[in-house]
């Protein structure tokens, strides 16, 4: 159960705006969702627009557009991200605090999925090696790589 004094607040931007009643949140949160979002540099002006002062913004996504297969076109992605793409839809005045790549292990087995064994989808038995053993080594490595490459990329921006 969660403390008194958080609150979770499940909704689209756009419903939270419709029914502004003056709420303002110390933290917007996106994991991977951004990239099911055709709009997304306007959702995050929205989500920036409903941040307190010092609000945080958080972004968590799949990296990398070249890296884009069938599996991200079938669970509904429009797109992965990289830095560019991000600091370029940055809202208006949002400070970054972090921008960095995660899963460093995990984007090395699919570069080799997609380069040598050409599959745009994951068998079952990828993703169970994946989550058993390519997350835990990527614990390890993205420390010691510095958030140089991965799979996925994290955004941190206050206002």
């Amino acid at each position: 159960m969660l403390p008194v004094q958080c609150r979770i607040q499940a909704g689209t931007t756009s419903d939270l705006i419709a029914a502004d009643q003056g709420e303002r949140y110390d933290s917007v949160i996106y994991i991977d969702v951004l990239e099911h979002i055709e709009d997304d540099s306007g959702e995050l002006a929205r989500a920036f627009a409903l941040l307190r002062p010092s609000g945080t913004l958080v972004v968590l996504s799949p990296a990398f557009q070249w890296l884009y297969t069938a599996f991200d076109h079938a669970i509904g992605h429009v797109r992965r991200y990289d830095r560019d793409r991000l600091t370029a839809i940055a809202p208006a005045g949002a400070a970054s605090v972090r921008m960095s790549y995660l899963d460093s292990v995990g984007m090395a087995a699919s570069m080799a999925n997609r380069l040598l064994l050409r599959s745009g989808m994951p068998t079952l038995g990828q993703v169970l090696t994946w989550d058993r053993w390519m997350v835990p080594a990527s614990r390890y490595f993205d420390p010691l790589i510095g958030g140089r490459f991965g799979k996925s990329i994290l955004a941190v921006w206050r206002r």
